[in-house]
């Protein structure tokens, strides 16, 4: 919308106003010719303004132009003629000029200049409309110096160049990936005018490619037989406010080359995408964090290793809602969310798994049956984009990605559209008051010792903090359940997650029983996380240590923290897989 300062010059002129002009000569019949004022100086939007001139002859002006114009108009004095100057709004940014005649019989008798000043900045306003494909395209932009120019949040938009000399701008959009269409506003300021262009990028109409099987020959089981060992990059681009905002270092490539080493050959990406979405209604995600994720993938990838995208917990926008029922808005952008994601990656081979989300809060049958529903719009979004996404392998998640509730509540899986591709998630992280509680609540006791063998360390100060209920045992029980449900089915099942995930201060003795205390508590944490991976890989699960900065890891300076559980992980992960 066009904004200016109106600038209003009166041109009404008192006939006291007329240079060498005095009443008195006026009432004595001695009439002079003046001319009430010879310059005018009208803004850019124009408008009117009116001319004297003191004679009692007859009168005229010319020398008009087609945005100048001047009408001669009635006025009670016989010896002052009034005439109106109109100026029509000034398309340019120049400023322009027009020298008017006042001509007494026939002859030139002297001259008045209106002059109109251009606006600081023109722009045409028309909105644009672009096909879906990455394309450049121009708006014109007559300024008088320089101007300003931003896409508020439509980070899919750049400016390529300013020409001012030309009066032309060069934006640059790139592929528009949904099959919606998105737009944008981009507004362009100078020191007192504005204007906001409209821009309209198509849906992206194009033909889906015939499903391709090259590089994605493994159905689901051969596929995660070949997932040795898994790690997560925890706590980075899942994590609110960016990408290190939870206290874990950038990921580079030279991180996942040492994890590699390490002996890991998978890699779970939780990824948050809500935070990163245009605004408006389209679910868009931002072109510059789709370049960030693929850049993170291609580091997994190009190393040979497999990795697993996912929405991770992303606010909860999907995962939490789902007590509250289907709802038709967090289906769509799921939907768009996931058809942007297979369409940024539908060239990869089968070294890249989606995973649908990551622990949905589902405790019962109807929550069941909504997540399902979103599960569904996850696995057919994936699969209409085509070429090897139609046989990529799909993860699709447990309720509360708990094993005993993914027993008891998940009868069946999304339907696909081809064969043995889905696999199902579940987590552990059991019991929580050694993998997880950090201080001792009204409903339990921090666990510090767990396993056979540590229960001599629950002595003194720290009798009572070992947990016979669920040591090696109840481990092997629970994998043998993720076995008997979906591996003897055909179906592989990936322990997205497991690990003593925080680290306990052994201060509640004396100085030799902490002592003793956090040398039992170290190997509880070793024994654990190898009895995770031993029994999850001799079940048909693939198990993906959940990592944080400073644990196990250190992935700033490369360096393990954790020997002995990282050698008994390592250990542990030597168990084949079943047949």
């Amino acid at each position: 919308m066009r904004k200016y300062i109106a600038i209003v010059v009166m041109g009404i002129i008192s006939m006291s106003a007329f240079i060498g002009c005095q009443p008195d000569d006026l009432k004595n019949d001695v009439v002079e010719f003046k001319i009430g004022a010879t310059e005018f100086v009208f803004t850019a939007a124009g408008g009117t303004q009116e001319l004297f001139v003191q004679t009692t002859a007859e009168v005229g002006v010319t020398g008009t132009a087609s945005w100048c114009t001047v009408v001669k108009e009635p006025y009670a004095s016989d010896k002052i003629s009034k005439f109106t100057i109109s100026v029509q709004e000034n398309p340019n940014v120049s400023e322009r000029e027009k020298v008017l005649s006042v001509m007494i019989d026939g002859e030139e008798a002297g001259r008045v200049t209106v002059t109109q000043r251009g606006y600081s900045l023109l722009v045409d306003e028309a909105p644009v409309r672009l096909p879906y494909t990455a394309t450049t395209f121009y708006i014109t932009a007559q300024a008088a110096e320089d101007y300003e120019v931003s896409f508020g949040d439509a980070s899919w938009l750049t400016l390529e160049e300013k020409d001012i000399k030309a009066g032309t701008a060069l934006f640059a959009a790139t592929l528009n990936m949904q099959n919606f269409a998105r737009e944008a506003v981009i507004t362009f300021t100078s020191a007192d005018e504005q204007y906001q262009v409209q821009v309209i990028q198509a849906a992206n109409d194009e033909d889906v490619p015939e499903a391709d099987m090259t590089g994605m020959e493994s159905d689901a089981k051969t596929l995660m037989k070949k997932m040795e060992l898994g790690i997560n990059l925890g706590n980075t681009l899942e994590a609110t406010g960016g990408e290190t905002s939870w206290g874990a270092p950038r990921t580079t490539e030279a991180m996942i080359k040492y994890i590699k080493g390490l002996g890991f050959n998978a890699v779970r990406i939780p990824c948050s995408w809500h935070q990163y979405l245009e605004p408006g209604d389209g679910y868009v995600v931002k072109s510059s964090w789709m370049s960030r994720v693929k850049e993170v993938v291609d580091y997994v990838v190009d190393n040979d290793m497999y990795a697993i995208l996912n929405i991770h917990w992303d606010q909860g926008w999907l995962e939490n809602d789902i007590p509250n029922g289907y709802d038709e808005a967090v289906n769509a952008e799921q939907h768009s969310i996931w058809t942007q994601i297979a369409t940024t990656f539908r060239d990869y081979d089968e070294h890249l798994v989606f995973a649908g989300t990551n622990e949905p809060n589902a405790e019962n049958a109807s929550h069941m049956e909504t997540l399902l529903r979103y599960e569904q719009t996850f696995v057919d979004a994936v699969r209409k984009t085509g070429g090897r996404n139609a046989y990529r392998v799909l993860v699709v998640q447990g309720p509360s990605t708990d094993i005993d509730k993914t027993d008891q509540l998940m009868d069946r899986l999304p339907v696909d559209s081809v064969e043995d591709r889905l696999a199902a998630e579940v987590h552990y992280y059991t019991p929580w008051t050694f993998c997880g509680l950090a201080q001792d609540e009204s409903w339990g006791k921090m666990m510090y010792f767990w396993g056979d063998e540590q229960e001599s360390y629950a002595a003194g100060a720290y009798a009572g903090r070992w947990d016979r209920n669920y040591n090696e045992g109840y481990v092997a029980k629970q994998m043998a359940k993720m076995k008997k449900k979906f591996w003897d089915k055909g179906i592989p099942v990936i322990i997205g997650e497991y690990s003593v995930c925080t680290t306990k201060n052994c201060n509640l003795g004396t100085a030799a029983e902490n002592e003793k205390a956090y040398e039992g508590y170290m190997k509880s944490r070793a024994a654990f996380n190898a009895c995770v991976v031993r029994e999850s890989k001799a079940n048909g699960c693939v198990p993906f240590y959940w990592h944080c900065e400073g644990d196990l890891i250190d992935r700033s300076e490369l360096k393990v923290t954790e020997q002995a559980t990282y050698e008994a992980i390592i250990e542990a992960g030597k168990t084949q897989y079943p047949d």
